[in-house]
């Protein structure tokens, strides 16, 4: 197994709690605060992947998709079906039946829509919610290592640049003009946007650039992270926002802001913060498959913000909130690892494929 790369468990550690923040935003969802989060933590997962991308046939690339994406997918889908049938049986304020039925949570698991389901059709679909993200990287991975292998060898290399480049902008084009037409199955629409971000994330090690680049330019990268946030929210399962281009360079921006970040923090791999910022990034997905959990069929934390808000206001019971939001995950982050069988699905890659993995 390869030698993890501190700076990018630390991004990861970020980029998970911004996302756990982000859906707890409450009455401060979509404003600036908001948009900032919404403009990078999804593109910087993106961004991540094609830095520590590796040529692989296709069969081995779709096959280690399944094992680390859609495996856990489908084991946080499992829980979500089992809790929401225990509630419509036992009702409850801790619980909540999420799904009606049993037939719409398939449904939505099959679909995998994070947001509102749109098409020409008026097909109705639940979103199942933030694990879209495990569905549409699994389409993202096959679509770029396909572009990739299919392109090597056949150019210079300005030239082959440049043809790929090309592919993925047509890739995200039409993910883009799909962000008005139709939401696809598997946030397909997010995974043809998301080629630019795999695509830059490769060519940012391919040229060495966090190493060539002075601090002076993090100026620009953090100015240009803002301008998407005031523009307005980048919602990436759709894809849409007020001006998709801007929001494109600007999730690419806040990536390397963020990554320039967590590099400096790397220095001080002791300190307790950086340990546990690292703890969250090596198990990014258990937090990020345990926190859909808690957002879609646990009830407490809206059971304390119907308690709170009137006592406590609105600033200080998204902050309770966020706190207990985080503590759920950080609990599920903490035991998962130690419970055999379950570990197995939300961690496949360390606990149940690793000779798999090898090959």
């Amino acid at each position: 197994m390869r030698k993890r790369i501190e700076w990018i468990d630390i991004a990861k550690g970020i980029a998970i709690l911004a996302v756990v923040i982000g859906h707890t935003l409450g009455p401060y969802n979509g404003q600036f605060f908001g948009s900032l989060i919404f403009a990078f933590h999804m593109p910087i997962f993106f961004m991540l992947s094609g830095y520590l991308y590796r040529s692989r046939p296709a069969r081995q690339e779709c096959q280690r998709g399944i094992i680390n994406l859609l495996l856990p997918y489908l084991a946080t889908a499992v829980v979500l079906l089992v809790v929401s049938a225990i509630a419509r049986l036992l009702p409850n304020p801790l619980l909540n039946a999420y799904f009606p039925s049993w037939r719409q949570g398939l449904i939505a698991t099959a679909y995998g829509a994070g947001s509102a389901v749109f098409n020409p059709w008026h097909w109705q679909v639940q979103p199942i919610g933030a694990v879209w993200f495990l569905l549409s990287m699994f389409i993202a991975l096959q679509l770029f290592n396909g572009v990739m292998l299919l392109t090597a060898r056949r150019h210079q290399r300005w030239r082959q640049a440049i043809v790929r480049g090309g592919v993925f902008a047509i890739f995200a084009i039409l993910g883009g003009w799909l962000g008005h037409a139709a939401y696809l199955p598997w946030a397909v629409n997010a995974a043809l946007l998301a080629q630019l971000f795999l695509y830059a994330g490769y060519l940012v090690k391919q040229t060495a650039l966090l190493s060539r680049i002075s601090s002076a330019w993090y100026l620009l990268f953090t100015f240009m992270w803002l301008v998407s946030a005031f523009q307005g929210y980048f919602a990436l399962t759709v894809p849409t926002s007020p001006n998709l281009l801007i929001s494109v360079m600007g999730g690419v921006a806040g990536s390397l802001c963020i990554i320039r970040v967590s590099d400096w923090l790397s220095h001080y791999p002791n300190a307790r913060p950086i340990k546990w910022l690292k703890r969250y990034g090596q198990l990014s997905l258990v937090v990020l498959c345990f926190h859909l959990i808690d957002l879609n069929v646990i009830g407490i934390e809206g059971w304390l913000t119907n308690h709170l808000i009137t006592h406590m206001g609105p600033l200080v019971t998204t902050i309770i909130a966020i706190s207990y939001r985080i503590g759920f995950v950080t609990v599920a982050m903490l035991a998962i690892p130690h419970l055999p069988g379950i570990r197995a699905c939300f961690l496949p890659r360390q606990y149940l494929f690793r000779r798999l993995q090898r090959r």
